[in-house]
């Protein structure tokens, strides 16, 4: 069997002898250079390191360091971590309920996932895991470190967190239990307003938030809707797109560009779109990729009013490849812009209407979003041919009368639909003619 330095010299020979026959796949001078000198590395690393080294350690673990230096959202996955992610696009698996990302060489929290043992723990967005029953995370690889949070149902794991506020680490035990991710929660509110929360976007989240829709509708038409799409870190593109169908009947929803180069744009196709009623979507900083997606197409189109703080900034496409082996590459292949042509990336979305948590209180804007991620890509804004969002903040003495109740934000954002339907009954409303109805109350 041939040794991985001897491999690697015989993979060298196939690599340069491709590049004389496919110009895709050819290296720069420096790239033949640095690939030899790989090569020589690996050779003194077998040969000479103190201890004998697994080969397929050695190889993986160059390939993570290659995908190390690209953006945050590109990784190499083994067979077990790639099991892992098609179980969560399916909306099932075992573990504490934790979207997670990796900031400068941490675990960190995108968002908890509603009703899991993280969210009733009462783990937060932001906070950093710094072990993981006992065992330090600095600069674990975040498939492993996803795995050492899963396991067995019942089984328990203590997760060893760092907050901003919190002058010390806290350890925080939890039980794990399988997690079944139901996308779509929907209730119908008083004055016949629909309220609809995504998780997260699965492989049936546009056909459920459509079945939803019906049942709402079953006693009489909807006189509005309440998107929630706060602390939805995404998913599937295609569900995104889906979504957005069902309120849309004409124009574009997402363009999708590679090396400034369109190659992708959605349509609306007008087939099964909800009457024009009245929604407002409301975001956050936990509002993340497929979710901001959504959330621009509604708000360039004019189909809806966007309501709470900024949004996360995912905006970049990832493809997943398998692999031979079972492993797999997610890469990092786009960019998503919204019909205007606004980059989403390293921006977000900004709402028409700013709403704090609490009232009162001027919205607090997150320090964690996809621009503090290391080697984040950057934003590519030049080609939007819109004016910038300046979102507005309602005046004081328009706050709510149950000001005190556990979702601020869900309840300015009903009392608000409640008095444009007061005057605008079956009107769809937006930023502009938010602005025109309430601009007395707007500082």
């Amino acid at each position: 069997m041939l040794s991985a330095a001897a491999m690697m010299r015989k993979i060298l020979i196939v690599v340069l002898c491709s590049a004389m026959t496919t110009p895709a796949w050819a290296l720069s001078d420096k790239g033949y250079q640095t690939l030899h000198t790989f090569s020589r590395v690996l050779q003194q690393v077998e040969t000479n390191y103190v201890e004998p080294v697994n080969d397929q350690i050695l190889l993986r673990g160059a390939i993570r360091g290659m995908m190390d230096v690209l953006d945050p959202h590109s990784v190499f996955m083994s067979p077990a971590v790639y099991k892992e992610l098609r179980m969560e696009t399916g909306g099932r698996f075992a573990g504490v309920g934790l979207e997670v990302t990796i900031k400068k060489g941490l675990i960190t929290i995108v968002s908890p996932i509603e009703g899991s043992p993280a969210d009733h723990a009462g783990i937060k967005a932001g906070d950093r895991i710094i072990k993981i029953n006992g065992k330090s995370t600095r600069d674990v690889d975040l498939g492993e470190a996803i795995g050492m949070m899963r396991g067995r149902s019942g089984s328990q794991v203590t997760l060893t967190l760092q907050r901003d506020e919190n002058k010390h680490p806290f350890d925080v035990t939890l039980r794990r239990k399988v997690i079944q991710v139901p996308s779509i929660r929907a209730e119908l509110l008083p004055d016949r307003i629909g309220y609809a929360r995504i998780t997260s976007f699965q492989e049936r989240t546009g056909a459920d938030l459509a079945d939803a829709l019906h049942d709402m509708e079953k006693n009489g038409s909807l006189n509005g809707l309440i998107l929630d799409l706060r602390n939805n870190p995404g998913g599937l593109l295609d569900q995104a797109v889906d979504v957005s169908d069902l309120f849309l009947s004409a124009g574009t929803i997402v363009t999708t560009e590679s090396r400034r180069q369109e190659i992708d744009r959605r349509i609306a196709t007008g087939e099964g779109t909800e009457p024009g009623y009245p929604i407002i979507i409301l975001i956050n900083g936990g509002s993340a990729s497929a979710s901001e997606i959504v959330a621009g197409a509604l708000q360039d189109n004019g189909r809806a009013l966007l309501m709470g703080t900024q949004s996360f900034g995912k905006g970049s496409v990832q493809s997943v490849m398998e692999l031979d082996d079972g492993s797999a590459l997610k890469l990092t292949i786009a960019r998503y812009f919204t019909p205007s042509g606004r980059s989403i990336q390293a921006q977000g979305i900004t709402p028409d209407v700013l709403v704090g948590d609490t009232p009162g209180k001027a919205p607090v804007r997150r320090n964690f979003r996809e621009s503090a991620l290391r080697h984040h890509l950057e934003s590519k804004n030049e080609k939007s041919s819109s004016e910038p969002v300046e979102p507005v903040m309602l005046s004081e003495e328009e706050e709510p009368v149950a000001s005190s109740t556990l979702d601020y934000q869900k309840s300015k954002a009903q009392e608000v639909l409640i008095q444009w339907i007061q005057k605008h009954p079956k009107e769809s409303l937006n930023a502009a003619k938010f602005n025109k109805a309430f601009k007395k109350k707007i500082k």
